[in-house]
This record gives C-alpha cells, sequence and structure tokens, in this order.
C-alpha cells in the first residue's frame, strides 16, 4: 500500500514537467577469454543479443562486470550511441577484466573518470586482504544534458567471489571513495555484482549511505539475478547478487531483465534495470 502512495505521488510530482528519466542498468556478461568458453553459452553465440537487449531496453547509464576487452570493444563497436571508459583490472589498461560504464553520448557529457583499486593501496593495481582476483570500481561524472541537476556520478563495481574479508572491507572502502569522489548532495548511481545476497550483512556500509533501489523503487520484483544458464530455479535459493543503488534521486521502476533477446541465456546473470527520476 504505502508503495502504490508513493508512485502515485511520484506520477502527481513529476507527471506534469518535462524532468527526464534516467535509465540504469548493471549486466554481468560473463567473462570469455576464447570462443570456446561455456559451449553453446559461448559469447560467440551471445554477443548479437547482448547488443539487441542493449537496443531494446535503451539505458542511459550501462555498467558491465567481467569484460574482457574482446567483448568490452565489441559492445562498443556495435553501440555507436555510446561513450565508454573502463580499464583492465590487472595492469589498469587492458589487462584482465573490465567494469566498463557505458554511457549516451547523446545525453550525457564526460567531465572526469577514474578507476580504484579493492585494497589496502587503491591508488594502485593492487589485490586486497584475501580476495582470489584483482578488484576494481569503475567511476565517471557525467554532465547530463538534460537533467536539472547537471551533474551525476556513477560507480560500477564487482566484489570478490572467495574472499570474505575482502567483500566485508571492499564494502567499507566503496563508501569512503564515493564520498571522497562526489560531494554532498550530488546524484550518485553504484551498481554491480556483489557476490553479496540483498540481505547480506556485506552491503550494510552501503545500505547506510545509499538506497537500494530494488527495495524502494515503486514497481519492482524479487527474481534472481544469477541464473546459472538455467540451472538456478527462481525460488529455490535466493541468488540476488546484482545491485543498483542510488542517492538522491528517486527511484520509478527495479526490473530483473529475464527476457529472450535472441538466445535463452545473455549470461549466466541477468541483466538489472532501474528507471529514475
Amino acid at each position: 500500500m504505502k508503495k502504490l502512495f508513493l508512485f502515485l505521488s511520484l506520477i502527481c510530482l513529476f507527471g506534469f514537467t518535462d524532468q527526464p528519466e534516467t535509465k540504469v542498468m548493471s549486466y554481468n556478461i560473463r567473462v570469455s577469454p576464447n570462443d570456446d568458453f561455456d559451449g553453446e553459452n559461448s559469447w560467440l553465440y551471445r554477443k548479437k543479443a547482448t547488443v539487441v537487449m542493449i537496443e531494446s531496453e535503451q539505458p542511459d547509464l550501462l555498467g558491465i562486470q567481467e569484460g574482457l576487452f574482446r567483448q568490452v570493444n565489441y559492445i562498443e563497436d556495435n553501440c555507436p550511441d555510446y561513450g565508454r571508459y573502463g580499464v583492465g583490472r590487472d595492469d589498469g589498461q587492458q589487462t584482465g577484466e573490465a567494469n566498463a560504464i557505458f554511457y549516451k553520448k547523446e545525453r550525457f557529457d564526460l567531465i572526469d573518470c577514474g578507476t580504484f583499486w579493492l585494497s589496502e593501496t587503491p591508488d594502485t593495481v593492487s589485490r586486497g586482504w584475501d580476495a582470489a582476483c584483482n578488484r576494481v570500481v569503475t567511476w565517471v561524472r557525467l554532465k547530463d544534458k538534460k537533467g536539472e541537476r547537471g551533474e551525476v556520478y556513477y560507480f560500477n563495481t564487482h566484489l570478490d567471489h572467495l574472499g570474505a574479508v575482502a567483500r566485508v572491507e571492499s564494502a567499507k572502502l566503496l563508501v569512503a571513495k564515493i564520498k571522497e569522489i562526489a560531494p554532498e548532495g550530488a546524484s550518485v548511481f553504484l551498481t554491480g555484482d556483489f557476490n553479496a545476497n540483498y540481505n547480506s550483512p556485506i552491503l550494510n556500509p552501503i545500505r547506510e549511505y545509499m538506497d537500494m533501489t530494488r527495495e524502494t523503487a515503486p514497481k519492482t520484483d524479487n527474481h534472481n539475478t544469477f541464473n546459472g544458464w538455467g540451472k538456478q530455479v527462481q525460488g529455490e535459493k535466493s541468488d540476488i547478487i546484482d545491485h543498483i543503488f542510488h542517492k538522491n534521486k528517486t527511484p520509478i521502476s527495479y526490473k530483473t531483465l529475464t527476457g529472450d533477446y535472441g538466445v535463452p541465456y545473455i549470461s549466466d546473470h541477468y541483466p538489472i534495470m532501474a528507471i529514475y527520476y
């Protein structure tokens, strides 16, 4: 009932203004070192469907995880309406996975960008605590050419899948760095594969600073975000590990994108998307 009231309030508040919507998407594309990786679920067979998905859903901001540059470059080459920033986590250039950010060039101008590592030495290529891999946060500062607030800060990440200490410390560092980079009152988005379920205490530092859109949007769902190529049955186990957080924005909706874009599964994770005023 409260969500319905909020939704109706939003209609009244924004329905007669020209304040633009902002669509934010997070998408773990599943790493693909070669064309044989994952067999019938190889990137070779999924890459066109990924472009179809982006063209169909038209996110204004898109953060990917697990992207090797053969994949990042394919998306960039086939989605010419988008600009891109993101570096490889293993050398700060093009080696290793990238949490690349794509933004609509018609909507945004890139003002500033950067990368920090989730480690005790975040400003240099490094591996933190007990993590199995180097982990990074990609961020951009964008001028919104249509929005009233002018600027948007967008952070995109992928927490470690094995390091328990690393996930806890990474969440703390992530919030500290967002506070350092984005001024108080700024519009901020955070997306990623957090390798932590929505109710995990690992996410508490982030929850204390930002809102989880899946929980605060008037229109939402409760679908698993990890599908394991169809092996993970909805309701059998809670695998909501991909998240979108926001600060100083008004959510309209949140959705797990489970549709068919040309193949049964475009990744072992579903993309997720949120819409804001």
